[in-house]
């Protein structure tokens, strides 16, 4: 009965440690000096895709942000990248390259509550 016990104490207090929480990604812990730019385009064979990059005073060319290491396929995953930016990081979305498009206005909604839940400031354009 004794052995059972202490077998029973040793399984409650391994089932008590945290699993997964070192490898789970953390929030940028704070805002990026010159913010973020959000790119989205439409591919026929993924759907609708996503860019977050660092904002700087260069633009942008298709291949730059097509083969950013960041880039989301689908609104959920985008919801999930913009949950990790620092609270109150500012996102400007807006598309000055040919072939770059919004997605529909239900998805357009989404994200920009999704911004709103993380904190994050983000400004569309109207083009």
């Amino acid at each position: 009965m004794k052995l059972f016990l202490s077998a029973l104490a040793l399984a409650l207090g391994l089932m008590m440690v945290p699993v997964g929480k070192a490898d789970e990604p953390k929030r940028e812990p704070k805002p990026r000096f010159k913010g973020a730019e959000l790119y989205s385009w439409k591919d026929d064979q993924k759907g609708w895709q996503f860019a977050i990059l660092a904002g700087t005073n260069e633009l942008k060319t298709e291949k730059m942000v097509k083969t950013a290491a960041t880039v989301y396929s689908g609104k959920d995953k985008l919801v999930e990248a913009l949950a990790l930016l620092a609270e109150g990081e500012q996102v400007s979305w807006s598309h000055n390259i040919p072939g770059f498009a919004f997605p529909p206005a239900d998805d357009i909604k989404a994200i920009e509550a999704a911004a709103k839940t993380a904190k994050v400031e983000l400004r569309r354009s109207t083009e």
